[in-house]
């Protein structure tokens, strides 16, 4: 028998594990550059976080912005101008090294590429160089852009690349200017210890207002309270299962006086929400904040409910339940994700479009579309790194793929029609 040490596969194996362990927390925390105790505890916490940050080290690509591609072609690969809605797209998305925002025509040319890096605006802040997530934008005529740096806050800057001001109330994913202009969107809160809902800490995000001039929050509503009000606290009863993020409010939006005379059963100034973790469509009372009206149940893991003309809500119904970074995820496992209307009076569910065989169509965990007046829908299928606009009878006639190299796309992630004039600024110069 053969005793001599070292030659235990055990130890071996024990030893690399230790000696991996060890470089993994000094790289950790030389990309950090923070005290070893916080960081050891980060550590212990999220090995996923540490992979993150090795990779942003090691490598020159934003992985977390990237997926596996579905598509050959690049950029704009059809263009129909007669087809499509009027007007020039607005996209936020990867764009090599650079998480920012373009502007395009209807023949598909580039008419804009703003001068600014969502990767360096917030150096101080940021875990590793790729650590920023834009989402929710929103252009305006003379080429300012307001944006989400999700989970931070929200920033203004001009046509130009230069800020005008910048807030840090923890603003994440959709921004909504209401007919006023304000500005809406989720935020993130801290604990809740409420017994009336659990017998644990629990977080519930809160939704709030903010001036477009200076970004200083004007209104803060508590969904807590809302629930505790209105009788619902119900609605939700997963907080055993994610305590940390009940609800994940993902989207804003206020009814107009245009449009409030469509929805006889709300009233202008009402707020539709969208709460991703429970599968559910809320409206409240802009005034009271009560719950007026819940859609659960035709949904799942859906983004960006929007009131429409026609009385009916429109939304992006994601349907994940396999990533599309697997192999077999793509299309996911009910064949892909769906634009539905859902009629707030009866419930009536009309299905505007979905995957087909002409044009699969899967984005699990993010995405937009938007209704536009000539009948088309333009959808930002995010997670597979496209964009594109499909007739009532489900034609593309505008379709773009935002390739990153030849095994990945990069994220498509905000997207929206404006009419021509809003790309008249294209042409200022920035000296």
């Amino acid at each position: 028998m053969d005793n001599r040490k070292g030659r235990n596969p055990g130890r071996i194996i024990g030893g690399l594990a230790v000696v991996f362990l060890l470089f993994m927390l000094g790289l950790f925390l030389g990309v950090k550059s923070l005290p070893p105790s916080q960081q050891l505890k980060s550590v212990l916490q999220s090995t996923g976080q540490i992979k993150s940050l090795a990779v942003a080290a090691l490598k020159s690509r934003p992985d977390q912005h990237l997926s596996r591609r579905w598509y050959p072609e690049d950029g704009v690969v059809v263009a129909e101008p007669a087809a499509m809605e009027p007007g020039v797209t607005f996209i936020s998305g990867l764009f090599g090294q650079r998480l920012g925002f373009r502007l395009f025509g209807t023949d598909g040319q580039v008419l804009y590429d703003w001068p600014i890096d969502f990767f360096q605006i917030a150096p101080e802040k940021m875990q590793h160089r790729y650590h920023a997530l834009i989402h929710g934008a929103l252009l305006y005529p003379d080429g300012d852009v307001i944006a989400n740096l999700d989970g931070r806050g929200m920033v203004r800057f001009d046509a130009c690349g230069r800020i005008k001001w910048m807030n840090e109330d923890h603003t994440h994913h959709s921004i909504f200017a209401d007919e006023s202009g304000t500005l809406w969107a989720p935020i993130g809160v801290g604990d809740y210890n409420n017994r009336a809902f659990a017998n644990t800490t629990f977080r519930v995000d809160r939704i709030a207002s903010f001036d477009p001039e200076t970004g200083e929050k004007l209104t803060e509503i508590d969904l807590v309270d809302a629930m505790e009000k209105s009788d619902m606290i119900g609605l939700i009863q997963n907080i055993y299962f994610r305590r940390d993020d009940v609800v994940h409010l993902n989207d804003v939006e206020v009814l107009s006086t245009e449009l409030a005379p469509a929805f006889p059963m709300f009233r202008a100034g009402d707020l539709l929400l969208s709460m991703r973790n429970l599968n559910q469509l809320w409206v409240i009372d802009g005034a009271t904040h009560a719950i007026k009206w819940v859609s659960s149940g035709p949904t799942l893991g859906q983004h960006d409910p929007d009131f429409e003309p026609d009385g009916t809500i429109s939304v992006l119904d994601n349907r994940p339940l396999v990533e599309i970074k697997q192999p077999e995820g793509y299309p996911g496992a009910h064949g892909g994700s769906r634009i539905l209307a859902i009629d707030p009076a009866d419930g009536a569910l009309t299905t505007l479009y979905e995957s087909d065989a002409r044009n699969a169509f899967y984005t699990p965990y993010r995405g937009k579309h938007q209704r536009l007046t000539n009948g088309n829908l333009l959808i930002a299928e995010t997670d597979a790194g496209r964009a594109f606009e499909v007739t009532p009878s489900g034609e593309v006639v505008w379709s773009y793929v935002n390739g990153w190299d030849a095994e990945s796309v990069g994220w498509v992630l905000d997207i929206g029609r404006y009419p021509a004039e809003f790309g008249k600024f294209a042409g200022k110069s920035c000296n």
